[in-house]
């Protein structure tokens, strides 16, 4: 998986964010359309987009859009 394509997906799932807004070093924790709501839906996005199960704690263990999609990328390959 392409870092590109997940960060596609993520400012398509969140409600708020322009497309070309996010980078891959990005804190996606400090946007201000990061809510509860953003959590879930992003658990929902990469459970349809990339098939793979997350939960809310992992997520948020992550600091930037690149910690993120390694995450992602792992769990593609378990």
């Amino acid at each position: 998986m392409e870092i590109k394509t997940l960060i596609d997906e993520f400012e398509r799932s969140i409600e708020g964010l322009a497309p070309g807004s996010i980078a891959p070093e990005t804190r996606f924790q400090e946007l201000e359309q990061w809510d509860s709501l953003a959590v879930l839906t992003t658990i929902a996005m990469v459970d349809a987009e990339f098939e793979v199960e997350l939960t809310a704690n992992e997520i948020l263990a992550c600091n930037t859009i690149r910690e993120f999609a390694e995450l992602v990328e792992a769990k593609r390959g378990r």
